[in-house]
């Protein structure tokens, strides 16, 4: 008897598992895929034998069916099962994810939220950054709930501690993202030598993958204090200003990572969607201010949700007045501006002046332009902020 769609989805737990850990556990299972449009893949490669599953995706690209093929047999499918009860349904385990997270002020402190992330500083012993201007690299750890399989867990751990940074480098003004890039296997690399002097390490190369015995302590649960004091929590000096002081969290920072913590699924997505856009703004400002500017409003306006009978314009504005109010006269007239500039450089008629002088020369459209991108910066954080504080509250 031919296996039907409705058995495949019930015994694959479509409905009950997280689609991405499934999908990346299908294709452990089942090897290469190809693409037969937009839409859909089908497991395995052609080269690799009969077609046994194609996967259907949504526009936003999550897994949302599945339908069986000729090669589909009961052995294959029991195999999956058994291999999803074990991985994705089984009672939780304890596990820890161990990242580097940089901060534009040097750490020396710890901090905790509930039982679920710390922020402590480097091992004795390893490379300090020498350098004012540069990051400082510090540990980030993260619990969430694994399984005894060994495998899945890592990806699924990285990718909670992944959105608990995104959240936290939102909310902290002073804590900076780690670029995307290939794994160095190295501490550090020069990042420039001055002539008669050794290399200095820059904490912008710090490998950012780590064996939790090399730091001691159990795998499975969070950093004890130890004899490190408290990371300050505090309001005051919270500019983007790199200086010498300690690095110090704002007192709305324990807020957000609750009200991340119970946003639902939809909500989530949503507001991953929108730091992605408010990091990818930071990583790219040296290299396009234009597109930095792009970027960070583009951050803010994923949330914004336009009626049918309401222009895109006219709803950013509100997005804006009622997450970000202006204070002043002068400042609205800067909040009016943000979808304006941000059109003018998406649809081409508008490039900042800093993409196309000779950097260093002076220029006072350019000092302008620095100005209209801080603001940009501050006024989409602190809507984003908002935003997320709101819909937690419903």
């Amino acid at each position: 008897m031919r296996i039907t769609k409705d058995e495949v989805k019930r015994r694959l737990h479509l409905d009950e598992v997280d689609t991405d850990e499934l999908l990346e556990l299908l294709f452990q299972l089942v090897g290469g895929c190809q693409s037969l449009d937009e839409r859909r893949l089908v497991l395995p490669e052609p080269t690799t034998g009969p077609a046994r599953l194609v996967l259907h995706f949504t526009a936003s690209g999550r897994l949302c069916d599945v339908q069986p093929r000729e090669a589909l047999t009961e052995q294959h499918l029991t195999e999956m099962e058994e291999r999803i009860r074990l991985q994705l349904l089984s009672p939780p385990v304890p596990r820890l994810v161990r990242k580097i997270l940089f901060s534009t002020q040097p750490n020396d402190g710890y901090w905790r939220f509930e039982d679920r992330l710390v922020l402590r500083p480097l091992p004795a012993g390893n490379p300090a950054t020498p350098w004012i201007a540069e990051t400082h690299p510090l540990i980030f750890e993260c619990a969430y709930p694994g399984t005894e399989e060994p495998l899945l867990p890592l990806s699924r751990g990285d990718r909670i501690a992944d959105q608990w940074m995104s959240v936290l480098g939102l909310a902290a003004a002073h804590l900076v993202l780690p670029v995307r890039g290939p794994v160095r296997g190295r501490w550090a690399t020069a990042a420039f030598r001055r002539p008669g002097q050794t290399d200095h390490p820059s904490g912008e190369w710090v490998h950012d993958q780590f064996w939790p015995a090399n730091w001691g302590g159990a795998p499975d649960s969070l950093c004890e204090r130890g004899e490190l004091g408290d990371i300050p929590v505090t309001d005051e000096h919270t500019g983007f200003v790199r200086c010498e002081s300690p690095l110090h969290l704002p007192t709305y920072l324990t807020r957000c990572l609750r009200a991340f913590g119970s946003l639902d699924v939809a909500d989530r997505r949503t507001l991953l969607r929108a730091t992605h856009w408010f990091h990818h703004a930071a990583q790219v400002s040296n290299l396009s201010a234009s597109a930095a500017y792009t970027a960070v409003v583009q951050s803010m306006e994923v949330l914004v949700d336009a009626p049918g009978s309401e222009s895109t314009t006219s709803a950013f504005r509100a997005f804006v007045d009622q997450y970000a109010p202006a204070t002043s006269d002068v400042i609205l007239n800067m909040h009016r501006s943000l979808y304006k500039i941000r059109s003018q450089i998406s649809h081409g008629t508008r490039l900042f002046v800093s993409d196309l002088e000779v950097r260093g020369m002076p220029n006072p459209q350019r000092w302008h332009e620095e100005q209209l991108l801080d603001h940009a910066t501050v006024v989409c954080r602190t809507a984003i902020i908002n935003w997320l504080l709101s819909r937690a509250a419903r």
